[in-house]
């Protein structure tokens, strides 16, 4: 009988695991400085994710959405498709009238 709950644990958790897509990436500006608390998400989702000081993100796909979205208040934003790869280089263009923060 344990052995038939372990399998079936591990059935289960092996069947989550396949609904997970980790993305990588690193967004800059024009000038190639890094940008932070660039909002990245999954189109169509309410996953996402922030750049940190360096620019950098990570993001769970789970598997859905084909597109990311990056946007900042300072800059203009930028959509991307996911396809096949798990790591990103992004490049914004600053807004020629940005929109003053609250």
């Amino acid at each position: 009988m344990k052995k038939v709950v372990f399998l079936l644990l591990s059935i289960t958790f092996l069947s989550c695991g396949k609904d997970s897509n980790l993305l990588d990436g690193r967004v800059m500006n024009e000038g190639g400085d890094p940008v932070e608390n660039v909002l990245v998400q999954v189109m169509g989702t309410d996953l996402n994710s922030k750049t940190d000081a360096e620019g950098n993100f990570r993001i769970n796909t789970k598997n859905r959405g084909e597109e990311l979205i990056f946007t900042h208040p300072e800059y203009e934003m930028s959509r991307i498709e996911i396809g096949d790869k798990s790591d990103f280089s992004i490049e914004l263009i600053e807004k020629t009238n940005p929109v003053p923060e609250k």
